[in-house]
């Protein structure tokens, strides 16, 4: 049985769920969704992939540091559509992660981000590994979120 739960994501109309078993503990592990359900008419907005690049164009070497920037460019995006709740207004986003998904450095920067950006939000979330990104990236991230007049 699945259990629907309280989210930020509520104020938009969002309902969010988390299946039974592994899906709740996941949830509490990686501040994920395991589903999310979107009201009827509902403006959605959805981002390019957005990386660690500062204003300069360049990247910094510090992937906690590129997490960072991804996640603020992210929410740049999202405002310059209207979105005004910024992270607590994604309810689906995906990530692209090159040297893996997990551990080390990784985990950090993924701690920092979660704290930082979510608050109690949790979006429907996939992490992929990939070999490269553009330039210099280790991470790239594409979010929808909804907009609310």
């Amino acid at each position: 049985m699945s259990e629907e739960y309280k989210s930020p994501l509520n104020a938009h109309g969002i309902r969010c769920f988390n299946s039974a078993g592994m899906g709740t503990k996941l949830s509490s592990l990686l501040h994920i969704s395991s589903a999310v359900v979107l009201p009827p008419n509902t403006r959605q907005v959805v981002t390019s992939g957005q990386t660690g690049m500062r204003e300069d164009l360049s990247y910094p070497s510090s992937l906690v540091e590129q997490f960072d920037l991804a996640f603020a460019n992210v929410e740049a995006s999202l405002a310059a559509a209207g979105v005004q709740d910024g992270f607590y207004a994604v309810y689906q986003m995906t990530s692209y992660h090159v040297g893996g998904l997990s551990g080390g450095e990784v985990d950090e920067a993924m701690e920092f981000v979660v704290q930082k950006y979510f608050g109690k939000n949790r979006p429907a979330w996939t992490g992929v590994g990939v070999t490269e990104l553009y330039g210099e990236a280790k991470v790239e991230i594409t979010a929808y979120a909804t907009l609310v007049d």
